[in-house]
């Protein structure tokens, strides 16, 4: 079933010159509910504007992007907003945790714009899932007392507390070790396949985008798909034609 696709998608901007920067070129993507598919790219390889057009936080030059069969150039503003509030979950490599409060009381901030039962429960919610990360023993403490990992882990439970449909990783382990790193990319994975989520990880990192179920490469605006080869020296990226995958 497909959860969110994208067809022909392009990204340019005008710049002050009047040329035109072209920042995505025909961009396809499908994925699946459960799907774990990873994004590869360099630095000015147009990473950050195609996580914003996954998240809904921003709208393609042409093209289509489909969320849950809705087309999103339809929705209204508000609609879409609500949409991302509920459906997607976003972890990024800077924490972005709120100082001043516990792990509990920032993974219960995304429940506050809740309705229902999810917003009069949410406490209960909040720590049911740092309870899931591995945190229940440290949910009162403020964030200046976790390490990085725990510190991730929050921002894990805070991107899952509302159970959404797409989970979008930026750079998720790029300010941890290499183990830790491991340890929470395995986490992330565990959480949104038992919840059934889609998650799409955006990484430079080879180790990191092995771990998905397909993997792409984006290059000057163009996504590819890609398979992996191993060599003694580590894992590098191979292009490969037709639907690729790993």
């Amino acid at each position: 079933m497909s959860l969110l696709k994208l067809a022909g998608v392009t990204r340019s901007v005008r710049l002050p010159d009047s040329s035109t920067l072209e920042i995505l070129r025909g961009v396809d993507l499908e994925v699946e509910v459960g799907d774990h598919v990873s994004i590869v790219g360099r630095s000015g390889s147009g990473k950050t504007t195609l996580l914003n057009l996954l998240g809904l936080l921003d709208s393609p030059t042409a093209g289509t992007i489909t969320f849950e069969d809705r087309l999103v150039s339809k929705l209204s503003s508000g609609a879409r907003d609500r949409a991302r509030g509920a459906d997607i979950g976003f972890i990024f490599q800077q924490f972005n945790l709120l100082s001043g409060r516990t792990a509990l009381e920032n993974v219960v901030t995304p429940l506050l714009y809740a309705s229902g039962r999810q917003f009069w429960r949410r406490e209960a919610i909040a720590a049911d899932m740092l309870d899931r990360v591995g945190l229940g023993a440290r949910m009162s403490s403020m964030p200046e007392k976790l390490s990085g990992g725990e510190q991730q882990r929050v921002a894990i439970a805070r991107a899952l507390v509302r159970g959404p449909r797409l989970i979008l990783a930026d750079e998720p382990t790029g300010a941890l070790d290499i183990e830790t790193g491991a340890v929470i990319m395995k986490l992330l994975d565990d959480v949104a396949e038992s919840s059934g989520a889609a998650l799409i990880t955006i990484t430079h990192d080879t180790n990191v985008a092995a771990l998905a179920r397909r993997h792409y490469r984006l290059d000057h605006g163009v996504l590819a798909p890609l398979e992996f080869s191993y060599l003694d020296q580590g894992a590098e990226f191979a292009r490969v034609p037709g639907n690729g995958g790993a």
